[in-house]
């Protein structure tokens, strides 16, 4: 832990109700990167006055607006983390005027502003972690960090060794490097089969266009682990649960590959 942290965490357990734009957006579930881009491009102000300093100091009580959405400041005692088995047909977002279902119809339960740790496309299933922790979310979605996310996928065609081999090695799509880290055959039939994958990146839509590329559809897609959390927490498509006890420290074990 940095000393500034421990120096504010000891503050406000006195009773010293301050703290810093950075840190308070970081408790509301935004990346230390993401509330720094937000400051610094003005779209944060403190009772109605534009603050560009992450630096900047806040008290309980004020009101701050990001991004035109206005709230009461109020401090966290702690972080909190869930995992969810998104169904099909639901955005990973907490709010898309475009769309119907979203994550926020299926989070009504949940008290804390929490945001999902990166995003499921909407026809895909299976789990997706939901936590108030900016740091946590940015080491589970940064590719640097390396945290595996495995997928079981039904995909449409023949599926041959050199297809294979040709996304473990990557491929140039769109301007992007795009691959697979690892991919099994679980089953194979006529025209179709069912594949294990692991990936880091996590580029929009990568699984797809990894095997689009390569002449095949990917007709289903489940994620069934996103580093240490794995769907048997949440069997049920729909299902929402909180994260405790030794899978809370396996995830947390991730947070020390920020200091590697």
């Amino acid at each position: 832990m940095l000393l500034v942290d421990w120096c504010i965490i000891n503050l406000i357990g006195k009773g010293v109700d301050i703290i810093k734009l950075q840190k308070y957006l970081q408790q509301l579930g935004y990346s230390r990167r993401k509330a720094d881009e937000l400051i610094f491009s003005g779209r944060v102000s403190v009772n109605g006055k534009k603050i560009e300093e992450p630096w900047y100091d806040v008290k309980e009580g004020e009101e701050i607006k990001i991004n035109k959405k206005t709230q009461i400041v109020k401090f966290k005692e702690k972080f909190v983390y869930y995992v969810l088995n998104k169904p099909k047909g639901y955005v990973s977002s907490l709010y898309d005027p475009k769309e119907k279902k979203t994550l926020k119809h299926l989070l009504k339960n949940i008290k804390e502003p929490v945001k999902p740790a990166g995003r499921l496309d909407k026809d895909v299933t299976g789990v997706l972690i939901l936590t108030n922790d900016g740091d946590l979310i940015n080491i589970l979605t940064s590719a640097k960090y390396e945290v595996e996310k495995v997928y079981i996928a039904k995909v449409k065609g023949v599926i041959d060794r050199e297809k294979l081999e040709e996304i473990k090695k990557g491929i140039i799509d769109e301007g992007e490097f795009l691959v697979c880290k690892d991919v099994t055959v679980l089953e194979a039939g006529f025209d179709y089969a069912i594949l294990r994958i692991v990936m880091i990146k996590g580029k929009k839509h990568e699984v797809k266009r990894l095997f689009k590329y390569v002449g095949s559809k990917v007709v289903e897609l489940r994620r069934i682990s996103h580093g240490p959390i794995n769907i048997s927490l949440v069997p049920k498509p729909g299902q929402i649960k909180k994260i405790e006890g030794k899978w809370l420290e396996k995830l947390l074990k991730l947070k020390q590959l920020k200091s590697k």
